[in-house]
């Protein structure tokens, strides 16, 4: 491509959604200077317009983004453009917008993923104006690729590009530390499902059907879209059953059904929750399901009893009760995973506080069996013992030795 460095002076050539944000070219401003005198140098050493420098540096920073091989789904992608575009208009990076570790990696995918989309659809551009001999757009698309490119390899390519160690360090030396938006932190100190309900109906004109899904959430701990598709409620002899339709299932990952069933507690811990939703049972028959609005009430409520408490949290909280209680199968089944090792990252036994009474899980499909624990000491032992034994070579068997013959004295 034959293209020039010279802005294009036409105000209507240029997309005015790819120019850098003055926060972000203010704080890169001697990186795109630099970058720029390196462009005009390299024209000139080669006796090329500097343009087909900016591309050459568009294009590697391009093919060493593909590199990762990041194919994100629709729902994924559209998340992501929403994250950007919040940041994008605040003028702002991922380190500087996020506040957990978690929050950063998820603004840096974000973010990476819809620049490199961005540079790649600006440098497409640039090639349709070329070939429509329409120089000064050609110009101008290609410096907004090229001035992208250099913010995006400083973002998220450079050998010296912010992590979040950095920003951990800073607080660090400030005296601050990380705030922690982790579920399963929020998850080991939730409160009851029991005191769950009696915040909730502390809340001003709060609508009762928010009270009912926040139960199913705590007491056992669904996902939220599985409540959306909509369970069957049961009552039992002691407690009571739910039948969920799993969320995350195909061909290989997840369980299309499984059945929860719980005991109720004492009062205090689970037996109200347990009682709502039973006389839901005798009213309705059983069947409940929730909208996506009424998930977003549900979470904002649950946000106001205590900072950071979700149906998510609470997912974590009834896996630490079903650990305590169940098999690691048993507790793959209560999640509604096919195998028993994504399990480990939610939950621990250690948390369990005894406020659901976990009685079973069935699920539709066998759980796979992983081997995930740590071998015992015992087993490392044997290991050991079994490898150096391999090395060393085996001693050879004894024989008796074989009786000399002495010569006969000559008479």
């Amino acid at each position: 491509m034959n293209r020039d460095s010279t802005p294009a002076t036409d105000p209507q050539s240029a997309d005015p959604g790819a120019a850098l944000p003055v926060g972000l070219r203010s704080r890169y401003a001697d990186r795109l200077a630099e970058a720029h005198r390196l462009a005009q140098a390299e024209g000139l050493r080669l006796r090329q317009p500097a343009g087909v420098a900016m591309d050459r540096v568009v294009r590697a920073a391009l093919d060493e983004a593909a590199a990762s091989g990041a194919n994100p789904s629709e729902a994924s992608r559209v998340a992501y453009r929403r994250d950007h575009a919040r940041l994008w208009a605040a003028g702002t990076t991922p380190m500087e917008a996020a506040s957990t570790r978690a929050h950063f990696d998820r603004l840096r995918s974000a973010c990476r993923w819809v620049e490199a989309e961005e540079i790649r659809r600006l440098r497409t551009l640039a090639e349709a104006a070329r070939k429509a001999k329409d120089t000064e757009r050609m110009r101008e698309f290609t410096r907004q690729a090229f001035e992208r490119a250099v913010v995006f390899r400083a973002l998220y390519l450079a050998a010296d590009r912010p992590t979040w160690a950095d920003k951990a360090a800073a607080l660090r030396a400030a005296g601050q530390r990380p705030i922690s938006r982790s579920k399963r932190q929020a998850g080991r100190h939730a409160p009851t499902p029991d005191q769950l309900l009696v915040a909730l109906a502390r809340q001003p004109g709060r609508c009762a059907r928010v009270e009912l899904f926040a139960c199913v959430f705590a007491v056992f701990g669904i996902r939220p879209a599985e409540l959306v598709r909509g369970i069957v409620l049961e009552s039992t002899a002691t407690g009571l059953r739910v039948a969920v339709a799993g969320a995350k299932v195909d061909a290989t990952r997840g369980q299309p059904m499984r059945v929860l069933e719980v005991d109720t507690t004492r009062r205090g811990q689970s037996a109200l929750a347990v009682a709502l939703l039973r006389a839901h049972v005798e009213e309705t028959g059983g069947d409940l399901s929730a909208s996506a609005a009424d998930v977003v009430a549900v979470r904002r409520a649950m946000g106001k009893v205590q900072s950071g408490l979700s149906p998510y949290a609470y997912r974590h909280a009834c896996a630490s009760e079903a650990k305590a209680t169940q098999g690691r199968a048993g507790v793959a089944a209560w999640l509604g995973h096919a195998n028993d090792r994504t399990q480990q990252v939610y939950g621990s036994a250690r948390s369990s506080s005894g406020a659901v009474a976990v009685k079973a899980a069935a699920a539709s499909r066998p759980v796979r069996q992983s081997k995930t624990l740590p071998p015992t000491a015992a087993e490392r032992f044997a290991k050991i013992a079994a490898r150096l034994a391999a090395r060393s070579p085996a001693p050879e068997p004894k024989t008796a030795p074989v009786p000399r013959r002495v010569p006969r004295p000559r008479r």
